[in-house]
């Protein structure tokens, strides 16, 4: 392949793991400075950022009256709709479902609206349905927003759905401090000495 057609080396940095040096330290600083003092502040709104990854959990067992939505679960499988569950369901299922439903209902599991079939999947042996919720888990935290998508990179086939979430640091002190002595070169990178 020609020179001028082979894609760039990724330049080394501590957001994707290279080891502390001279120059990763300048692009630490670059970046951190970008995300805290520079044009980055008006994408997230505050200075003080600390960039969370986070990953999506859903939590089962609540009333469906006070949940965002509900899930038939069997086994370890569960679906979030009526159709959903169908959907995965084989011709044999299908049919053996329908029959059931024709012989009490007379009508086929997908004639009916959606609030009978939720009622009908509950009262099936071995289905429970229940209500179900969202939520965010903090996975870690990182300085900049580079190091926090290069982790979402690395890691995403172990965590599944992931975000980098904003969070404000003004009142973490020992944060805040470190932070600016990166930033206005009080805290620098020395070389360590060979002993």
């Amino acid at each position: 392949m020609p020179a001028e057609n082979k894609p760039a080396e990724p330049l080394p940095s501590l957001a994707t793991g290279h080891p502390l040096s001279a120059a990763t330290w300048a692009d630490f600083v670059q970046r951190l400075h970008y995300d805290c003092v520079g044009a980055g502040v008006h994408a997230h709104g505050t200075s003080a950022a600390l960039f969370t990854v986070q990953t999506k959990r859903i939590d089962y067992g609540f009333d469906p009256e006070y949940a965002e939505g509900r899930v038939v679960c069997l086994e370890d499988r569960s679906w979030f709709s009526p159709k959903e569950y169908w959907d995965d369901l084989d011709e044999k299922e299908r049919a053996e479902l329908d029959e059931a439903l024709q012989a009490d209902r007379e009508c086929g599991f997908m004639d009916m609206d959606e609030d009978d079939q939720w009622e009908y999947l509950s009262e099936c042996d071995s289905h429970t349905v229940t209500g179900w919720n969202e939520r965010w888990e903090i996975v870690n935290s990182h300085f900049t927003k580079d190091a926090a998508e290069a982790f979402i990179r690395r890691k995403k086939h172990d965590y599944g759905e992931m975000r980098v979430y904003v969070e404000s640091q003004h009142y973490a002190w020992e944060f805040e401090a470190i932070k600016e002595a990166i930033l206005d070169g009080a805290l620098t990178y020395t070389p360590k000495v060979a002993a």
